[in-house]
């Protein structure tokens, strides 16, 4: 049998050794060789831990992680400062066109059918007993009313010329002779708002909405706020009505307009200079086309804060431009501003509530009247404009008077 070699490793304190070393022993057994010795190696305990070896060469990469956990939201950047974008001009209105010749006279029509017999009237009053003297007095009254009726009823074409033909004729409704046909308007023949000596002006818009059947015009839209129903604008930027004159020449307008403030409105626009765009806060009153100014009713910011957003006539406001010159009424309806609110105590354009030091309501307010440059047969035009949305600048509109001469 071959030597076995057995390898023993010893680890008994006893036996301390710096290198391994060799030892024969003698081994009987069912396991001893058959020389019955056996070589082993002993090994001492292991020795002070060496140095650090070399760095060895980068390993393989290894496989991916897993995804981490998501982070929490960061806090919300400050708000950006932009330029607002300059919106386009709306497109201008066509001419009116000239009116037209009269058409020629038709040709006379055949005489009609004779009518049936009339009933028998009553008695009619004797006149035998009449002297001479009263009967050319009967005559003469019959015949001075029969003129005046055919003459102011038949003839006339506006209010003007009805007062003119019966200067006794009273405020009211009365039919006119128009371009287009017979209509039935409205002749203020007193003279207690449109200026003394003037008589017989024919009203071309109204509007009263304390009146529950009012309806506002076509072009605003109905709104109620503290019980109050008024009209707002429907456009973005100025909404236009128009109100006709039936054809009627004129060389003077008189009016008035009452509304009430929302928010932020800022009167006369810094570099705003054309009826065709908007250069105000509130309303502007024109005629023709193109357009010609007759008076505007602006909105300024507030009666006590010092801004150039105020009126012109309060606390240093931007100044009205040169197609407005002194043809305005301005006013506010707050002495302290909160955006985003109606003010429903200070009624605009009725010349009261106006601060110390204001001259807004010295103007000759509520009414206003004017005389163009020349006569015109127009139709009037209101625009209700602003530079901002409805949002940030508002006016509701309640009353309306404008008439012209």
């Amino acid at each position: 049998m071959k030597l076995a070699l057995v390898t023993l490793l010893i680890t008994s304190s006893s036996l301390i050794t710096a290198q391994p070393q060799d030892e024969e022993v003698d081994i009987s057994g069912c396991l001893a060789p058959a020389s019955g010795r056996a070589t082993f190696t002993v090994v001492g305990q292991q020795g002070p831990k060496g140095p650090p070896g070399p760095e060895g060469p980068q390993g393989q990469k290894g496989e991916r992680g897993w995804r981490g956990d998501k982070g929490e939201k960061g806090l919300k950047g400050a708000e950006g400062v932009g330029l607002r974008g300059h919106t386009g001009l709306p497109g201008s209105i066509g001419p009116r066109g000239y009116r037209g010749p009269d058409g020629t006279r038709g040709p006379l029509g055949p005489p009609g059918l004779p009518g049936p017999r009339g009933g028998q009237g009553p008695p009619g009053v004797s006149v035998v007993n009449l002297t001479d003297a009263q009967y050319k007095q009967i005559k003469k009254e019959l015949s001075k009313e029969f003129k005046q009726w055919s003459k102011c009823e038949l003839v006339s074409t506006s209010c003007k010329e009805l007062y003119q033909c019966n200067p006794t004729t009273a405020s009211g409704y009365y039919d006119i002779r128009t371009p287009n046909g017979w209509k039935r308007v409205f002749c203020k023949m007193d003279n207690t708002d449109c200026g003394a000596g003037i008589r017989g002006w024919m009203r071309s818009a109204y509007l009263n909405m304390s009146d529950e059947n009012a309806t506002c015009p076509a072009g605003l839209n109905y709104t109620v706020h503290s019980s109050k129903r008024m009209c707002t604008r429907t456009h973005p930027r100025c909404s236009s009505i128009t109100f006709p004159t039936h054809g009627a020449t004129y060389t003077k307008v008189c009016g008035r307009a009452r509304g009430y403030q929302y928010s932020t409105n800022e009167a006369f626009l810094r570099g705003g200079n054309s009826l065709d765009s908007y250069y105000v806060d509130g309303l502007s009153v024109t005629h023709g086309s193109p357009r010609k100014h007759i008076w505007t009713f602006a909105v300024g910011h507030t009666k006590l804060t010092n801004t150039n957003a105020n009126c012109p006539c309060n606390r240093g406001g931007t100044a009205a431009p040169s197609i407005v010159g002194n043809n305005y009424f301005c006013e506010s309806g707050t002495d302290k501003i909160v955006p985003r609110q109606w003010y429903m105590n200070d009624p605009l354009w009725d010349s009261q509530g106006c601060a110390a030091g204001s001259t807004c309501c010295n103007r000759g307010g509520p009414w206003f009247t004017t005389t163009l440059s020349k006569e015109v047969y127009d139709d009037i035009e209101l625009k209700m404009c602003f530079d901002e949305p409805a949002s940030d600048e508002n006016i509701g509109l309640d009353e309306l008077e404008i008439y012209v001469y």
